[in-house]
């Protein structure tokens, strides 16, 4: 089981993204901007992690087993300039799947490079060239509690690709304060797709799969919006890509979303989430397409959060017998002390391949900036 990054509830993911500088330039919290007059200088975040997955019950018995580990992602820029900066991200995670019914204790971690950008931001104009993960989808990061991103950080979220890409703010409008942005990407296969400590391997060619070609094939697209007149705290989010594969279909992705923070006094906001993904061609086959459905709701009152979160999987191949559905259900509570550090309990149903398995787990979060 992979152990993933679980965007904490109180607050955005760490780093310099794609997604977070469509949002708007100050959402990149260590942005050469926000860097003291000063230069060169260094800022960042490390994002620290202990979780444990217990699958204490399934219907295939080599799922049960129980997995402690950890998650450690720094991200540090170099800020050269007002303008101009270096981002290095890196996570450090378990990078190998456990074996039939085998328990893990802080076992088969690497560390890896996956974020290594060169940016360069003005006003509302941003562009970078490097390693990273191209804007796509909101629902892999935003989708509240211990699980509620699993299924689709597996299989939509895209990252570790190697490109450049821009974003353009459009100002205030109609809609609501917009930013544009784009990318040109191909999957990185450099030693950068190794892991350090415990090697992953190194991604290759023939390994195929969306993305991967030899010259930069892929591209996407997105519009994202926030402050929406008479609907503070609505955010929406819409993409598209075309991600090329080599000697195979090229597969096609869309999606549309939006999550919405509503102050229902002043101790109590919900925040309900949906977004839809659609894949053509999924992984280079001219006969499957992928839909998948995600539903959350989080709840926080001062320092608490409660969060349920559904994500459905549909796959339909042509000329095969009907099509299969994988999905999950997750809830899941915290608490997030003065101190910095956050606990979350979960219980996590999740259906796949017919086989269904029951997980209980706990989380623990804690960052430091510098």
């Amino acid at each position: 089981m992979n152990i993933r990054m679980t965007p904490v509830p109180h607050g955005a993911a760490t780093g310099v993204t794609a997604l977070g500088i469509a949002f708007g330039l100050a959402l990149a919290p260590m942005s050469a901007q926000s860097a003291e007059a000063a230069f060169p200088s260094v800022s960042g975040e490390v994002g620290f992690e202990v979780q444990n997955d217990f699958n204490f019950e399934s219907e295939d018995p080599n799922a049960e087993q129980n997995e402690l580990g950890m998650v450690i992602e720094p991200v540090i820029n170099l800020n050269l300039s007002r303008n101009v900066f270096v981002t290095t991200g890196m996570t450090l995670e378990a990078v190998r799947d456990p074996g039939p019914q085998e328990d893990r204790v802080f076992q088969d971690h690497g560390i890896f490079v996956d974020t290594l950008t060169l940016n360069y931001e003005q006003d509302d104009f941003a562009v970078y060239a490097g390693k990273f993960g191209p804007n796509f989808s909101i629902g892999y990061d935003a989708a509240p509690g211990i699980y509620g991103s699993d299924l689709l950080g597996d299989d939509v979220e895209l990252a570790e690709f190697i490109g450049a890409g821009g974003s353009l703010g459009l100002g205030e409008t109609g809609l609501g304060n917009l930013a544009l942005s784009g990318s040109v990407f191909f999957l990185d296969r450099t030693f950068l797709s190794e892991s350090f400590i415990t090697n992953r391997g190194r991604t290759n060619l023939a390994a195929g799969g969306a993305g991967n070609t030899e010259v930069p094939e892929s591209f996407a697209i997105a519009l994202d919006g926030e402050a929406v007149p008479g609907m503070d705290g609505l955010r929406f989010h819409t993409a598209f890509a075309r991600m090329g594969v080599n000697n195979a279909d090229t597969e096609y992705r869309a999606t549309a979303g939006a999550d919405w923070a509503i102050a229902v006094d002043d101790d109590l906001t919900l925040t309900p989430l949906a977004e839809y993904v659609r894949f053509w061609n999924a992984g280079g086959n001219g006969a499957e397409s992928r839909n998948y459905m995600t539903l959350s709701l989080l709840a926080e009152t001062g320092p608490w959060n409660v969060a349920i979160a559904f994500t459905g999987k549909d796959v339909d191949v042509d000329n095969a017998n009907g099509s299969t559905f994988d999905h999950q259900t997750q809830i899941s509570a915290g608490y997030a002390f003065a101190n910095g550090f956050t606990l979350d309990v979960g219980y996590k149903n999740a259906t796949a391949a017919n086989q269904t398995t029951q997980t209980l787990g706990a989380l623990v979060t804690y960052a430091v900036a510098f």
